[in-house]
């Protein structure tokens, strides 16, 4: 089911996250790059992230339909000794636990039709690049299937949990789609949020995310013409999206998982070269970390 109507206005907000980084956002929409490129032209022409959605960007593959099994949760040191002490997921600031679709090879193969073939060619964002995080070194992955079945066990008293549609949060290149996941018992609090079978661009079946990705490289060096990959006479910068899950957890709760299955779930990786993890440990503020 798509979006509510594109042409409708909507309010495009600003603010600091806990990273001291300027975001902006709209609340409770999943908004297709055109629309947003029709909004920021109309709100906000200085928006940084307008100096490439304005681009003319040669054909690539786009939407491309992922079906996710796994997420993950990626953290620093002293995060995961935090979580592997307590056997526990808490907020590290705030009400949310936030977790990254990880998608696999095998997902990638998958999403591969006869329109669009070689999607491992141009497969370049950061979604796509396990080895490597932005947020630091110690990387916990799970079946999200068995993370819903955990916090629905734990914090939803055995009922369904609710999905709904967040927020869609920009930066200068970066678009995430956040799915906000919560109690029933929290319904009233969140109504102003559309369940996120309203989503065009994400939804959720037997236990996977389904993503529409719409912008897969972030750097193009290829173009795709007439069923074949052509090599760019010179690379271009643009856009990437993915999507965030923001599990809610008020009030100390927390999605506890034994030490053992935190201990198979744990990998490590590599810092990306853009490093927010020691961006937000040098904030001003006190340190709340990201667990």
């Amino acid at each position: 089911m798509a979006n509510a109507n594109p042409q409708q206005a909507v309010e495009i907000q600003r603010r600091m996250n806990s990273r001291r980084i300027q975001e902006y956002f709209i609340k409770g929409r999943h908004l297709s790059l055109e629309n947003l490129r029709e909004q920021m032209s109309l709100q906000d022409l200085q928006n940084p992230m307008m100096t490439y959605l304005e681009k003319e960007i040669p054909p690539y593959p786009t939407p491309v339909e992922f079906w996710v099994s796994n997420v993950a949760h990626v953290t620093v040191k002293s995060g995961f000794e935090k979580i592997l002490h307590s056997e526990q997921f808490r907020p590290g600031a705030g009400e949310f636990s936030w977790w990254d679709l990880k998608i696999n090879k095998d997902e990638i193969k998958a999403a591969e039709t006869e329109k669009w073939p070689f999607l491992e060619t141009f497969t370049t964002s950061p979604p796509f690049k396990p080895e490597t995080s932005r947020y630091g070194n110690y990387r916990f992955t799970f079946p999200l299937s068995e993370l819903m079945k955990w916090y629905k066990e734990q914090n939803c008293a055995g009922k369904e949990p609710v999905l709904r549609m967040h927020e869609t949060v920009t930066y200068k290149q970066k678009i995430m789609y956040t799915v906000l996941i919560h109690s029933p018992e929290y319904n009233e609090r969140f109504r102003e949020y559309p369940l996120l079978k309203e989503s065009e661009w994400v939804r959720y079946q037997d236990g996977k995310i389904i993503w529409k990705a719409q912008a897969i490289c972030e750097t193009h060096w290829y173009q795709f013409v007439s069923g074949e990959v052509k090599p760019l006479n010179s690379h271009q910068f643009y856009v990437w999206d993915h999507v965030s899950l923001v599990f809610h957890l008020p009030n100390d709760a927390s999605i506890k998982i034994p030490r053992k299955q935190l201990r198979e779930a744990h990998d490590f990786c590599n810092l990306d070269t853009i490093n927010l993890s020691a961006r937000k440990r040098n904030a001003s503020q006190k340190p709340k970390q990201k667990e």
